[in-house]
């Protein structure tokens, strides 16, 4: 296993990091043995959070990891989260991180991450007095966590805006092959900053792994997979300290191993022909940039049914369904009261979209397809 500096901090953590949200809630004896062979092996952080496996998450890592002696304890490092929505002030936060700190059976979480955070009016709404960030640095100065990260899905330019009020450690984003250039701004930031970058989702939310056959033009050879691949991508980043991979059994966490002793290290010449390989497929997904909604004359959340349809082109439909059900349930935040079908097509979108997608076609199919009106 390989290992990097977490930013500035001086701890060494493991280049591949085992993300707990893949465990089956109902098999707590597998999701332990699985923690358990991910140290054996060399992993050293762990990523977890509340409501992960039906809220089970944070305990099973609490007990694996309480499962090894206390000198080998100290060379494990756990990440976990609050999110604005469901702790919106101090006060919350400094209790939630109370009832995370007995599920993990530990005296103090390692990283503590401000978790979710879209754009910049989020960060400041988590930044000002009696808000998540100041229960937080309150927990820090009682010794109860010792670094505060965050976890982001805003734009590489938000990311960078974050980065220059140098409040977090590391910061934990979505990157891959389908959306690297949206968020390279911020990776390269927050690696100028010197601080760590922990990137989730390598599988772009599963979608490079549907399709085989028009994917098999990824993989280096017949026995690979789409999953090491994907993994090499992030891995071969010298910007990149952790790549985290949901690992839900033994037989993952060994061949995600694999893959990592594969990759002496940073490699650029790999990352340039993995995306030689992808831009030859001649397919595009929506990177999410924006400037379809900032043209938009209706307002509608483009990028959001976009990218719902990507994932039912990509024969994901029930991740769609599932992720419309999230935009649903808190209305004002994602859609905003707008639909697919409001769409006047206008063109607007199409003119300025980065990706040259079908925009208006999109939007059709997407309406249909979740029985809008």
């Amino acid at each position: 296993m390989r290992y990097k500096e977490f930013g500035k901090t001086g701890k060494r953590v493991s280049v591949l990091g085992l993300g707990g949200m893949r465990f089956d809630p109902e098999d707590e004896e597998l999701a332990i043995n699985t923690l358990c062979r991910a140290v054996e092996l060399g992993i050293n952080y762990f990523d977890t959070a509340p409501g992960y496996c039906n809220d089970y998450s944070e305990m099973f890592i609490g007990k694996a990891l309480a499962s090894f002696p206390k000198e080998k304890q100290k060379e494990i490092y756990i990440s976990t989260k609050s999110t604005i929505i469901a702790d919106p002030t101090s006060d919350i936060v400094r209790k939630r991180i109370e009832g995370q700190l007995k599920k993990l059976q530990r005296d103090k979480i390692d990283f503590y991450s401000m978790w979710n955070i879209f754009d910049i009016d989020q960060f400041k709404r988590i930044m000002a007095p009696g808000g998540p960030y100041e229960g937080a640095l309150k927990a820090k100065e009682e010794g109860l966590i010792e670094y505060i990260c965050c976890s982001t899905h805003a734009s590489g330019k938000d990311i960078a805006t974050m980065v220059k009020a140098d409040v977090f450690e590391g910061y934990t984003m979505g990157y891959n092959i389908l959306n690297y250039k949206y968020r390279q701004e911020g990776l390269k930031a927050i690696a100028a900053a010197g601080r760590a970058v922990i990137t989730m989702n390598p599988l772009g939310g599963g979608m490079l792994t549907k399709d085989e056959r028009r994917l098999s033009i990824l993989k280096d050879d017949e026995s690979d997979s789409f999953i090491s691949a994907a993994l090499r991508f992030n891995l071969s980043h010298p910007e990149i300290t952790v790549v985290l991979s949901g690992m839900k059994n033994i037989k993952e966490v060994e061949a995600n191993v694999k893959t990592v002793e594969s990759v002496e290290g940073p490699d650029p010449q790999a990352i340039e022909r993995l995306i030689k390989k992808f831009k030859s497929l001649g397919e595009a997904f929506c990177t999410g940039c924006l400037y379809c909604l900032e043209h938009c004359p209706e307002k509608i959340q483009i990028n959001l049914y976009v990218e719902m349809w990507d994932r039912v082109r990509m024969k994901l439909p029930e991740d769609a369904e599932r992720v419309y059900k999230i935009y649903l349930s808190d209305e004002e935040r994602w859609l905003k009261g707008k639909r697919a079908s409001d769409c006047i097509e206008c063109g607007e979108c199409e003119k300025h979209c980065t990706q040259r997608l079908p925009i208006m076609d999109y939007m059709k199919k997407i309406a249909e397809f979740l029985g809008e009106k």
